[in-house]
């Protein structure tokens, strides 16, 4: 009995001594979870061959997937991150041409890299931190919509319509928070919000009546809960 007493005694303060793992220069930290994009859109009117239709505009519906992030600790509280993701996909709404519709449909992916600051001290199990940095987004698999494209008919067109959106470049910022858990504080329960300048402009070529065209600030609060794991 002695004997099982001191090796769980040892066990015990061998985990209780061992070091815990900090926000430092040369750590990484990987993060994974699900991540919901949430457009804040803003769409000019839709123009038809150059013709500005007043009170048309587009609607970005919200898409989610599975967000995936790795940050390099170049210095105590000072981080780069890299932000990833497998495709979102997101509906797109026309209004003003009669009732709204669905036209169409995108999927897009949206690497980020930001600088991060972690302000608590970088022993601490609940860690905070902020990010600034650049986000480009790719556009692919434009497509219009059955509904779409019957309702484009039931308008004017000859045919099936094409869809295509100009990738975007612009700001992105970042808040968020870590809470360690384990016996060694590895494991990280995080919490982030991103927001993303994300802008495109928007053509739809639509047989018998032309091109129909519109610029869209997207703007998306990107919303992000997940585990991490630090090295």
């Amino acid at each position: 009995m002695n004997r099982i007493t001191a090796c769980a005694t040892a066990a015990l303060t061998a985990v209780l001594s061992a070091p815990v793992l900090a926000y430092e220069e040369g750590s990484f930290i990987v993060r994974g979870g699900m991540a919901t994009v949430a457009p804040d859109t803003n769409s000019s009117a839709l123009s038809i061959n150059g013709d500005a239709q007043n009170g048309t505009g587009v609607d970005v519906e919200n898409g989610s997937a599975l967000g995936l992030t790795g940050v390099y600790m170049f210095r105590d509280h000072w981080g780069v991150e890299l932000v990833a993701a497998t495709p979102f996909s997101h509906e797109i709404n026309a209004e003003g041409l009669g009732p709204t519709f669905e036209l169409g449909e995108t999927k897009h992916l949206p690497p980020t890299l930001l600088l991060q600051w972690y302000p608590m001290e970088p022993q601490s199990a609940i860690q905070p931190y902020v990010g600034l940095g650049v986000n480009y987004t790719a556009f692919f698999d434009e497509e219009i919509t059955s509904t779409g494209n019957a309702t484009l008919k039931s308008l004017g067109a000859s045919g099936d319509s094409k869809l295509s959106l100009d990738n975007s470049f612009g700001l992105a910022a970042e808040a968020g928070i870590d809470f360690a858990f384990g016996a060694d504080q590895r494991w990280l329960f995080n919490m982030s919000v991103f927001w993303m300048d994300i802008e495109t402009d928007a053509t739809v070529k639509v047989p018998g009546l032309g091109k129909v065209t519109a610029n869209v600030d997207i703007d998306p609060l990107v919303y992000m809960a997940g585990l991490g794991y630090r090295f």
